[in-house]
């Protein structure tokens, strides 16, 4: 999704964070694999090669065909780390689930949500046809300004669940806008993989 405003879509943004991301810790002599690729984990610049290739594989597909909002179960060894990029607007116990299937292993973990500046704020006005992404259908609604002390009441409430979710999970969580730059959110994300697993708290960074 993208709105007005010459900033990234959210699908293209989380591709520059995640080869980013890969590059840092590659780096740092970390090995890294993208999760349901089926694919063992590898270090050096050959994992950033086959990284970057099945990312330009996904861009490939159909546009109007969003990417699932989280993933499958997949095993991973129990020292593992995993990063989950996405907007995170799924119903709160969807995402406990999906989390909660890795946590049960002994896999930590970070959230980075990346979010539409529009989706926070609802900035729209008048008569507005909304449409969802991974076919949801459609709803128009008349005089949208109306709604939107409401919409932004559930949204907050939204991001206190995942938050919650989060710290219960003894992961982190940051959330970032694609009307920011890149490096706001990259720079404490990495720091955050940095630390022991369960050392940090869920909080918001590099907004």
């Amino acid at each position: 999704y993208r709105s007005v405003g010459g900033h990234p879509a959210k699908i293209h943004r989380a591709d520059l964070l995640l080869l980013a991301l890969a590059s840092l810790l590659v780096r740092g002599g970390e090995h890294v694999a993208l999760l349901g690729s089926g694919l063992p984990p590898a270090a050096g610049r050959a994992a950033l090669t086959r990284l970057a290739a099945l990312i330009g594989e996904t861009a490939k597909d159909d546009p109007d065909e969003a990417p699932a909002s989280l993933p499958d179960y997949q095993f991973l060894p129990c020292h593992a780390r995993l990063v989950l990029i996405g907007d995170f607007l799924s119903p709160l116990p969807e995402i406990g689930s999906a989390i909660g299937a890795f946590t049960g292993i002994g896999v930590g973990g970070h959230l980075l949500q990346i979010l539409d500046p529009a989706e926070e704020t609802l900035p729209f006005s008048g008569r507005v046809r909304f449409v969802g992404p991974e076919k949801e259908g459609e709803v128009v609604v008349g005089r949208v300004e109306t709604t939107r002390s409401d919409y932004r009441a559930e949204m907050a409430a939204h991001q206190r669940g995942l938050h919650a979710l989060a710290r219960q999970a003894r992961w982190t969580l940051s959330v970032h806008r694609t009307d920011r730059s890149a490096e706001t959110a990259l720079l404490p994300l990495f720091q955050a993989l940095s630390q022991p697993f369960g050392t940090l708290s869920s909080r918001t960074m590099g907004r």
